[in-house]
């Protein structure tokens, strides 16, 4: 459905690449069988990751309080200038690479190697779980009764997979997770590794719900959940999600049928 170009069929080759080794061990077969083949009338849901079924805002709140601890007001100032820096570039947050680049910027003399490496811990062993939203594994379980449950998520391929797993969502939904630059530019990709009759996407951005509703058309339902920062936007002009939630949980009470749009 969507024509790729040469580096955006490298990020999803990096993806599905960093998806197989990391996910392997939680769920085998991810790795030698990419394609799962889903039979007539079946139902597929596509679930976003931040802000959606875990609360990034908050772990961002997080992170800023404790490297002000630890770093102070301008390297953390530095830092988060870094972040936005290499997420305007790479059009994808990309903790590690933000990382790497305050190293480099920075003497040794303001930021040693043991800071440093104290800091890259505060991200990569945070314990992302604590920042589900409530329900969101009750929620995950309630769907996979009525279909196959799939993680589709944006973000850099080491960092966001990280996260995944160690928020156990990755084992929510048996290791099916997907993971690109631009999600909506890939549901060729999607499609095709995991077949079905009809797909909900849920979502906290709504133009990522827009744009993915022109391409499905009413082979997609979108689910609007107003979690997270997008919350009080308005819509993009002419976009109305086909269903909207306030909280994850609340799509546990749900059925099929109203799911199909």
């Amino acid at each position: 459905m969507v024509t790729k170009n040469a580096d955006q069929a490298e990020t999803s080759t990096l993806a599905k690449e960093a998806r197989s080794s990391a996910l392997a061990h939680l769920h085998p077969k991810s790795a030698e069988h990419k394609e799962e083949t889903l039979t007539d009338g079946s139902l597929a849901f596509l679930l976003d990751v931040d802000n959606t079924l875990l609360d990034n805002d908050a772990i961002k709140h997080d992170w800023n309080e404790q490297l002000h601890a630890t770093l102070g007001t301008t390297l953390t100032t530095r830092f988060w200038q870094i972040y936005e820096q290499v997420r305007q570039e790479r059009a994808v947050v990309d903790i590690p690479q933000a990382l790497s680049r305050l190293r480099e910027q920075t003497p040794k003399s303001e930021l040693d190697e043991q800071t440093y490496q104290y800091v890259r811990s505060l991200f990569f062993e945070y314990p992302f779980s604590n920042r589900l939203y409530p329900g969101a594994i009750e929620t995950l379980e309630h769907l996979r009764t009525m279909g196959l449950t799939v993680i589709v998520s944006d973000g850099d391929p080491l960092f966001q997979s990280e996260k995944i797993i160690k928020s156990h969502l990755a084992q929510a939904v048996e290791g099916r997770v997907l993971l690109f630059t631009h999600k909506q530019e890939h549901f060729d990709d999607i499609v095709r590794a995991y077949t079905a009759s009809h797909y909900v996407m849920v979502d906290d951005h709504p133009q990522i719900l827009h744009e993915s509703k022109q391409i499905m058309g009413n082979w997609l339902t979108t689910v609007f959940v107003k979690q997270g920062h997008y919350a009080t936007d308005e819509l993009p002009h002419g976009f109305m999600p086909d269903l909207t939630v306030l909280r994850i949980a609340d799509l546990s009470h749900y059925h099929k049928q109203e799911l199909l749009g």
